[in-house]
């Protein structure tokens, strides 16, 4: 996410990435609310040929099947075995001791490493310093290292097309207020909050926008009662960029309380469903595709820093057309399309 700060900085390395015949992909914060996942430490899983030309590696400090940020990423793994390349898989269950040893593990075996959680960080700096013959990839957000490849989301971006859907439902509803909540008062929330008000404003310029943040990415309990007193205020579509505490509002709605959630990471309409209007898909299988392919083609440099939004396949829209209509749906898309394209502008705070 573009408003994270660069974590720390450590020593140069090099790579050259090995021959790898073509296959087709596509161009491509939920994480901290994984806290609540098992934390067991159990060892990695691994899939994969050894015999393969290309060996890539995921690794999650926390575990997958949390059906969000990291589940986004295990769905890169079918494409890239189908272009011929065998795919490991780490589970660092959050547990700061396995961190080092499970990515030296991936720098053994693999020529690419995609590593998601903000928790390993430091292990991922130091891992990668030692093996500068394997390429690291920290997905959403920017370390300052010269051997890490950084690929970090335009989040303005995504958030901006929630907003203009919040907008969107309000209108519809006949509701004057849209609701934001955020985890924790961070750069990176505020970033979000200052394209979701974009949004709104674009859509209706006389919306307002009631933010409240919960103060915690794992509380959903309290992000309902935040939905809730938005709820009261007016706002019923509403907007969660908090981790696990982000449920809260979906259980709210699935219960009957008049609220439209809007989802991020992953379409979130199975959890309250005839309720959730659409979701913004941080489309972190797409980025790894892309990536890979750049990686086989030479063209990806350690330590570089990788962007990505609606234009470069980095976000994408989910809409339910029974909530929306087809005519609100057809402006949604182009309002999306209008933001790849650069016609208009999303500000970053």
């Amino acid at each position: 996410m573009n408003a994270i700060e660069p974590i720390a900085a450590s020593r140069h390395g090099r790579r050259h990435a090995p021959s790898f015949r073509a296959w087709t992909g596509v161009a491509g914060l939920a994480c901290a609310g994984l806290l609540l996942a098992g934390c067991g430490g159990k060892a990695p899983a691994a899939a994969g040929a050894s015999d393969a030309e290309l060996s890539i590696g995921i690794f999650v400090d926390n575990a997958f099947g949390d059906g969000d940020f990291f589940d986004q990423a295990a769905k890169a793994q079918a494409s890239l075995e189908e272009g011929g390349a065998a795919v490991n898989t780490y589970e660092g269950q959050l547990q700061a001791q396995n961190f080092a040893p499970l990515l030296q593990d991936a720098a053994d075996a693999n020529d690419l490493v995609f590593v998601l959680g903000f928790e390993a960080i430091d292990a991922l700096i130091d891992t990668a310093a030692e093996n500068p013959d394997t390429t690291f990839v920290f997905l959403d957000g920017v370390v300052d290292s010269a051997e890490v490849v950084s690929a970090e989301f335009r989040t303005a971006e995504g958030c901006f097309m929630a907003g203009a859907l919040a907008a969107t439902v309000n209108g519809e509803a006949g509701a004057d207020t849209a609701g934001f909540i955020g985890g924790v008062n961070a750069p990176v929330i505020q970033n979000c909050e200052a394209g979701y008000v974009q949004g709104v404003e674009h859509v209706a310029p006389d919306m307002k926008v009631a933010a409240q943040y919960v103060g915690s990415f794992v509380d959903p309990a309290k992000g309902r009662e935040i939905g809730l007193a938005l709820k009261n205020k007016g706002a019923y579509a509403q907007y969660a960029y908090a981790g696990l505490s982000g449920a809260g509002i979906f259980d709210a709605a699935k219960s009957g309380q008049e609220i439209a959630p809007i989802g991020i990471v992953t379409d979130k309409s199975s959890l309250a469903p005839g309720k959730v209007p659409g979701s913004v898909e941080m489309k972190v299988d797409a980025v790894i595709e892309q990536l890979t392919e750049d990686f086989t083609a030479g063209t990806l440099k350690q330590g570089s820093q990788q962007s990505y939004g609606f234009a470069e396949d980095g976000w994408g829209m989910v809409y339910d057309e029974k909530i929306l209509g087809a005519d609100n749906v057809a402006a949604l898309s182009e309002l999306e399309a209008k933001i790849a394209s650069g016609e208009v502008k999303v500000n970053v705070q």
